[in-house]
This record gives C-alpha cells, sequence and structure tokens, in this order.
C-alpha cells in the first residue's frame, strides 16, 4: 500500500498513514518512537515491523547528531545537548506502535550495547508528543 498525506487541523500537523480512514487517532496511541537516521525511511521502518504505521515529521529540542567511530565503523548516535536548546534535531515519530512493534526496533536500536532508551517531547506540528529514543550511552 501507499502512504498518503493527512493533515490535522487542531494540531497544524502533517502525518502520513496508508489507512485511507486515518484520522487524529493516530497521535493518541500509547506507543510513539522518534527516530533521525535510517528508520525515518518508510521502507526501512516498514521492512523491520512487517507493516505500515503512520508516522510524522517531527523535531526534538536539545538534541544534536554525532557520527563517532566504534569498531572501525561509524555509527550515527542522537546525543544530548539541553546545554544550548538552538539544537533541534529534525526526525520522524512513528505513532500508535505495539509492544510487539517495539521490541522489534529496539532490536535494532540497542543491539550492540551502544545506546539507551528514553523518553521525550517531541513537537509535530503544534503537538506536543511522549516518544521513546534512542540515544548515546
Amino acid at each position: 500500500m501507499t502512504y498518503r498525506p493527512f493533515y490535522s487541523p487542531g494540531y497544524s500537523a502533517l502525518f502520513f498513514s496508508t489507512d485511507p480512514a486515518a484520522s487524529e487517532r493516530v497521535f493518541s496511541g500509547a506507543c510513539n518512537v522518534f527516530v533521525c537516521g535510517a528508520l525515518q525511511n518508510p521502507a526501512e521502518m516498514s521492512a523491520l515491523l512487517g507493516l505500515e504505521p503512520p508516522f510524522a515529521p517531527a523535531v526534538a529540542t536539545g538534541y544534536r547528531r554525532s557520527v563517532e567511530r566504534v569498531d572501525g565503523r561509524e555509527v550515527p548516535f542522537m546525543v544530548d545537548d539541553a546545554g544550548d536548546p538552538r539544537n533541534v534535531l529534525t526526525g520522524v515519530v512513528w505513532l500508535d506502535l505495539t509492544r510487539e512493534n517495539l521490541e522489534r526496533i529496539e532490536s535494532l536500536e540497542l543491539g550492540g550495547g551502544f545506546r539507551e532508551r528514553i523518553s521525550i517531547e517531541a513537537r509535530i506540528g503544534e503537538l506536543k508528543l511522549t516518544a521513546y529514543t534512542y540515544v548515546k550511552k
């Protein structure tokens, strides 16, 4: 199926879904995940999860990207940089995920022991949403 854009006037938020009956209900799911690397790509996430969850472009304030060498290869990280509120990291929030979806994402994000899961406040349009993300340990 193909992702289609939807707009929430109440939140001034753009989101994408394969469900033709998509609504703002996607913002009220129990589990959301902010990503800022390869898992922003819907094809990558769909391959990992075996489904096409809704997502929205988002920002996380107080974070930045960092690429570091680990075991001879370059690894991208999301790094807490709350000391500089000008830092705003762009990414996407995958919305309304299940516990099983989260476990699959974490098998990738937490593999190698370089990252840890935290909860952040991501912004989608005018909506502030709690989401898990994965930062450098």
